[in-house]
């Protein structure tokens, strides 16, 4: 160890005589190395699944709900007051044409764009009549904003592939109403996402009514044929839901507005809050009264907040148990070093050494001990959640009516920040520990047995 020590000041003598103490002492190190590569793989799966998961829900809103970035609609709408009496909100024909042309003027940051009219009424299907609540949408436009979840038909098919007057009946109001899926459908593929299949399915009655009542107050009823089945998502909602054409739709309620536009943008949610904000701002200067709102400010986007709000108190639970186990082992693995060596402390101290270049050399130790322990973290994790991918695992969230489906991404800034984080709670165990042996005196460092 002559050479390194003749020089004492150079930083890479320091790492270098680290290093070989991590080396010699691995035996000691052995417990927090371990911790410290446990806490990297529960920090990156966990963070992955939250990714994954908030990932997930953003699409299923964002896409698969066709709520897109952004939804216009008249201010009030989603208070109270507006869906009291949804139809003193709707979108006249000169909103829809104002909407229509800002969009074009945006033509470049729009990905799509989805008409929505709110129905509710009574379905029925012979003897069995059920209330009902249904969108009435743009359907080719709402595929192309449903993009990887465009086939949404878990039997029969999408209605931009059925006839003009189809309906498509949510899981569970299908069965209220005698339709069901026939045999074993297997309709989830990957990711959650449905194989586009046409699945067979029987209804006790090929069409069915749907009576409403019309702004002007009658009594309209309009017959389609079941085109296919859909997961409505909530439970409670798939009770209920139907989705139909917008013009069937506008044919029941005998009206030519709209309950209001979603909006999908390139940026999504990026882009949303800007874009929001100059649609509201342009449509209040041609003296109409409209309100465009982020999904995820708005009432549709509620149970996203709250599930994400949940996910981020999950999250910070996990951090906590991680830093208490995995700078206590450090702590107490440090401690134990430092006190083993302490005549050696005297040593370099003898030679030159500063106390400050001690509580360094021991500090570094740390860091490389939680990076050498991140590293074999990493592997761990790497396999971890390659079996977990290809386990195809799902379970239920309860309020959802279909399986969620279980996946981990380990992305690159959560392999960063976490081994960042190690590293730190790992340098900042080892200081104390050092800290106190470096103020020894020489004399009683050399003579400590």
């Amino acid at each position: 160890m002559t050479g390194p020590l003749v020089r004492p000041g150079r930083p890479w003598v320091l790492l270098r005589i680290a290093w070989r103490n991590v080396c010699r002492h691995w035996r000691h190190s052995l417990g927090s190395m371990l911790s410290i590569a446990v806490g990297f793989v529960a920090m990156a799966l966990f963070q992955g699944y939250l990714t994954d998961l908030e990932s997930l829900q953003a699409s299923w809103n964002g896409q698969r709900s066709m709520l897109g970035s952004v939804i216009i609609e008249r201010p009030g709408a989603s208070a109270s007051e507006g869906r009291q009496n949804p139809l003193a909100y709707l979108l006249t024909g000169e909103d829809q044409a104002f909407v229509d042309d800002f969009l074009r003027q945006r033509a470049t940051e729009v990905v799509a764009r989805v008409r929505v009219l709110q129905v509710t009424g009574l379905v029925s299907a012979g003897r069995t009549g059920v209330l009902f609540g249904g969108w009435g949408h743009d359907v080719v436009d709402g595929a192309r904003m449903r993009g990887p979840w465009a086939w949404n038909a878990l039997a029969g098919k999408p209605l931009h592939l059925a006839a003009p007057e189809s309906v498509l009946l949510a899981g569970r109001l299908g069965r209220l109403l005698g339709c069901q899926p026939v045999g074993d459908t297997g309709a989830v593929g990957p990711g959650g996402r449905l194989t586009a299949v046409e699945r067979p399915f029987a209804c006790g009655q090929a069409r069915l009514q749907l009576a409403a009542t019309t702004v002007s107050g009658q009594l309209n009823t309009v017959e389609p044929e079941v085109a296919g089945l859909f997961d409505a998502g909530l439970g409670e909602l798939d009770a209920r839901f139907l989705l139909l054409p917008l013009p069937l739709a506008q044919q029941l309620l005998d009206t030519d507005r709209v309950s209001f536009y979603t909006v999908a943008l390139v940026g999504d949610a990026a882009a949303a809050p800007a874009f929001a904000l100059d649609l509201t701002r342009a449509a209040q200067a041609r003296g109409l009264s409209l309100a465009a709102t982020p999904w995820r400010e708005h009432l549709f986007g509620e149970l996203y907040r709250r599930t994400m709000d949940m996910l981020q108190v999950y999250r910070g639970l996990v951090v906590l148990v991680v830093v208490t186990i995995a700078g206590t082992s450090v702590f107490t693995t440090m401690l134990k070093a430092v006190n083993e060596r302490i005549r050696e402390i005297g040593t370099l101290r003898s030679l030159g050494f500063r106390r400050r270049q001690i509580m360094e050399l021991f500090t570094l130790e740390g860091g490389l001990l939680a990076g050498v322990s991140c590293a074999v973290g990493l592997g761990l994790a790497t396999v971890a959640a390659a079996a977990i991918n290809l386990a195809d695992l799902s379970y239920s969230a309860g309020l959802t009516s279909q399986p969620i489906p279980l996946t981990v991404s380990l992305r690159p800034d959560v392999v960063i920040v976490a081994s960042v984080f190690l590293v730190i709670v790992a340098v900042a165990a080892s200081f104390l520990p050092a800290r106190r042996a470096a103020r020894l005196a020489i004399a009683d460092a050399l003579g400590h047995t």
